[in-house]
């Protein structure tokens, strides 16, 4: 399971910029960290809704999501490859 984050707003003349970022609990060593999976930048306009906005928020986390998804499957072809000892 991720988590949102939100790191940041920079406002402009026009609009704002949403810094989210998605994470997920891991262990290591015996101690739970969290470790980002991916990151988006979501442009907003000035005056849009508060359910909008959190569309537009779930929408990215969704597809960062995905992406990640889509590395751990490419991951796990490439680990399946045999490398040769580099002295």
């Amino acid at each position: 399971m991720a988590k949102i984050n939100i790191m940041g707003v920079k406002s402009g003349s026009k609009d704002y910029q949403v810094h989210v970022v998605l994470t997920e609990e891991i262990e290591i060593e015996g101690e739970t960290v969290d470790n980002p999976i991916g990151e988006a930048f979501i442009p907003i306009a000035h005056g849009t809704s508060e359910v909008d906005i959190k569309d537009k928020i779930l929408d990215a986390a969704n597809k960062i999501m995905d992406k990640h998804k889509d590395s751990i499957n490419k991951r796990a072809d490439i680990e399946t490859i045999d490398f040769p000892e580099i002295t």
